[in-house]
């Protein structure tokens, strides 16, 4: 009697998960979960996978549910080489899932190496809707990631963006988003060309479309992304671009602080980073009480770098350099550019002289190499030669203790600087306001050297730690 209640109890709970529809515990095609709906629509579900960046084996399948979509479910092919176009072929699997851009988009998570088919569903007003099948292309065709968009502005708040196709020129459709600097999501919109001007659909195509109507105009000096995605025929996301932009250029910014009196003597400079050509460190020194530091860029060198208008504003997080007395921006940049920095204090705005950025064309040289002498007791004299650009305007000098912090910064034409001799100083560049300490007999300091080209790039930065004799 026993055993018979406890097969009766499998058996219900058999029923109850088949009831249930999971399609996970008791697999079943995607035909037979067709054959239990009314009412099917097939190739209706906006969606396309992508690999994730530098990872190929994980695949990120993108998915447009519509408004009061319930039951969304990733099915995929029971063999890479069954047919795709035959549901008898899909098992539906258990994939995490995760909303994007605010919600009006979601992706599933796919971890594997093996390259399939797959699509998904999901049932709105009774109807179980079915997208397009999608190859998942994560090992012969890995997702190129990029930044390469060209940027421009009809208005001040209706930018432009142009673009090409990557390394694999197998784009049928585009996939523009714009969002706000959370990634809530403001408009997506498909063209076939590769351009998009926000806000004007004569370009884009009716279906499909994720803007039910015309979206927010866009506000001055916000910070917004822009994502695009180049899909192929087999609905692959061949290319993903994505960059910030904020509608206002440097000279509309300096119109709106007109009431401001405009200086441009702010001291900056840039040079790529320590055997990394694609990173550009810019460094500039912000006087006592300055506060929000911007970092401005054009699109290239052909333009006037004194022309303001040609300045857009980059969404860049500033760090402490030498205990705070310095600044440095950190930008990723395959092209030569010329870049500048502004900040506020009181009643002025400071701009700093346009840089030339060369990280393209003439590599920041590091070293190490510098003689120091002791001609007296605690007053070193630091030597040092050109390094592979001798076309050096002049050198700036830092003193630290061994902690980062501050001491004394000053520029000569020479390649000598004796601690602590004025002589040969430019005093008009000083950064420091006063006699620097004394140094410590036996204590540790750090020496940053500076070569400066006339742009305003660095040839060349020594630095080296010394003990005070």
């Amino acid at each position: 009697m026993v055993f018979k209640k406890i097969a009766f109890l499998f058996l219900c709970l058999a029923i109850v998960s088949c009831s249930e529809d999971t399609d996970i515990t008791i697999p079943r095609t995607l035909q037979e979960y067709i054959a239990t709906k009314a009412s099917v629509t097939e190739k209706t579900v906006v969606a396309c996978a992508a690999s994730a960046v530098s990872n190929t084996s994980t695949t990120y399948i993108f998915y447009y549910p519509e408004e009061g979509a319930t039951d969304i479910r990733y099915y995929e092919l029971t063999s890479p080489d069954a047919d795709k176009d035959n549901f008898e072929n899909y098992r539906r699997e258990s994939l995490d899932s995760e909303a994007v851009f605010g919600g009006k988009l979601g992706r599933f998570t796919r971890s594997s190496d093996i390259e399939s088919w797959c699509l998904l569903t999901y049932v709105k007003e009774n109807e179980l809707r079915i997208s397009e099948p999608i190859k998942i292309n994560n090992q012969t065709k890995a997702t190129e990631y990029s930044n390469d968009v060209q940027i421009g502005y009809k208005s001040t708040v209706e930018p432009n963006f142009t673009w090409n196709d990557g390394k694999i020129d197998e784009n049928v459709i585009y996939f523009e988003v714009i969002s706000d600097e959370e990634n809530e999501f403001i408009s997506g919109t498909y063209t076939t060309e590769k351009f998009f001007q926000y806000y004007d659909e004569s370009n884009v195509l009716a279906s499909p479309k994720l803007n039910e109507a015309a979206p927010k105009d866009l506000v001055e000096d916000e910070i917004y992304n822009f994502t695009m995605m180049g899909v192929s025929e087999d609905n692959w996301v061949n290319l993903i671009i994505e960059d910030q932009f904020i509608p206002q250029n440097l000279s509309e910014y300096i119109a709106k602080n007109s009431d401001k009196t405009t200086q441009e003597d702010a001291i900056a400079f840039a040079g790529s980073a320590n055997g990394n050509a694609a990173q550009t460190n810019i460094y500039f020194y912000p006087l006592t009480g300055a506060y929000d530091y911007r970092y401005y860029e054009t699109a290239d060198t052909t333009v006037d770098p004194l022309d303001f208008s040609n300045y857009t504003r980059r969404n860049f997080t500033s760090a402490a350099q030498f205990g705070g007395k310095f600044r440095r921006f950190t930008n990723e940049v395959t092209t030569n550019v010329y870049c500048l920095v502004t900040y506020l204090l009181d009643d002025t705005l400071y701009i700093s002289k346009p840089i030339k950025t060369k990280n393209a064309t003439k590599q920041t040289q590091w070293s190490t190499a510098v003689d120091i002498a002791y001609p007296n007791t605690l007053e070193p004299v630091f030597t040092w030669q050109d390094g592979t650009f001798t076309d050096t305007d002049k050198y700036f000098e830092v003193l630290t203790l061994n902690d980062d912090t501050f001491i004394t910064g000053t520029y000569t034409k020479d390649k000598q600087f004796a601690y602590y001799n004025e002589s040969n100083i430019i005093v008009a560049d000083n950064i420091h306001t006063s006699t620097p300490p004394a140094l410590v007999l036996d204590d540790s300091y750090k020496l940053y050297i500076y070569g400066l080209d006339t742009d305003n790039w660095l040839n060349l930065v020594i630095q080296n730690t010394f003990i005070a004799q």
